[in-house]
């Protein structure tokens, strides 16, 4: 068995590979944890186990040689990258990995650079959430967002001109500009979650068009929820590039860790 561990800056995610197979995943809220006494919870025999990896801000901060465990350190573009080709499939892509913020790598075949980064990311949708709306329970954030309209919110490109050549007339021309005092906490939790998720994908296409790459994967614990797959269905639709966003994308760069194991290229001193 191989385990691989992501020491983000807002939670730790753990996958476990055996015979080629994803065997385990889990995610635990929180900056850095005691990895050892976590995996032990989890019935994971580090000690057993074939190779253990880890990458992550906190990486350092597991926990893991104080156990008389010797861990594989990895980059985080290549995990990024491997996690992501992984369970899509696909080669030569962008991978938007939204964590607090998002990185943004190019993979393909056994190369993985890191080509940009942002700080809008889900610890911006979790402050905005709390600051303008006053919700924590980012469930029921994404709730409200669904039942909202960001017509209510934001100013379109059908605002502004008639004629509209190439774009639809209901694409956002400016996030939030609407002086609406009718509109919901739902139309406002549907444009809060909006202006980030369009801000990822806007980053994700110009990426993806600088570097040559065929599609685009959506990667990280928010990339899964129906604000984002609904907003990434629409970038597809509107410039004919796929946006991915696999099942098990909350633990891709996790299982990427792990599938770095036989790289000595994805080795850190």
């Amino acid at each position: 068995m191989i385990i691989g561990i992501d020491m983000g800056a807002s939670a730790v995610k753990l996958a476990a590979i055996e015979g080629g197979e994803v065997v385990l995943t889990h995610y635990e809220s929180g900056r850095g944890c005691d990895v050892p006494a976590l995996c032990s919870r989890l019935g994971l025999d580090l000690k057993a186990a074939q190779a253990v990896t880890v990458m992550g801000l906190s990486a350092k901060k597991a926990g893991l040689e104080d156990a008389g465990i010797a861990p594989i350190y990895v980059s985080e573009p290549e995990a990024i990258g491997r996690g992501a080709m992984r369970l899509t499939g696909r080669d030569n892509i962008v991978v938007a990995s939204i964590g607090t913020g998002t990185a943004f790598v190019h993979a393909k075949g056994n190369v993985f650079n890191h080509l940009c980064g942002t700080g809008v990311g889900a610890g911006t949708l979790n402050g905005l959430a709390e600051k303008v709306l006053g919700i924590t329970d980012m469930h029921e954030f994404d709730r409200m967002a669904m039942a909202g309209n960001t017509n209510h919110v934001d100013l379109t490109i059908g605002d502004f001109v008639e004629m509209h050549g190439q774009l639809a007339a209901d694409l956002t021309a400016s996030n939030l500009a609407r002086h609406n005092a009718g509109a919901s906490d739902s139309d406002w939790a549907a444009g809060l979650a909006t202006l980030v998720f369009q801000v990822i994908g806007t980053m994700s296409l110009i990426a993806c068009q600088g570097c040559g790459a065929e599609s685009i994967v959506i990667t990280g614990a928010i990339a899964g929820s129906e604000p984002s797959r609904a907003n990434f269905r629409r970038f597809t639709e509107g410039y004919g590039i796929d946006y991915i966003v696999p099942e098990s994308s909350t633990y891709a760069t996790a299982i990427g860790a792990a599938l770095c194991a036989g790289d000595t290229k994805g080795r850190q001193a």
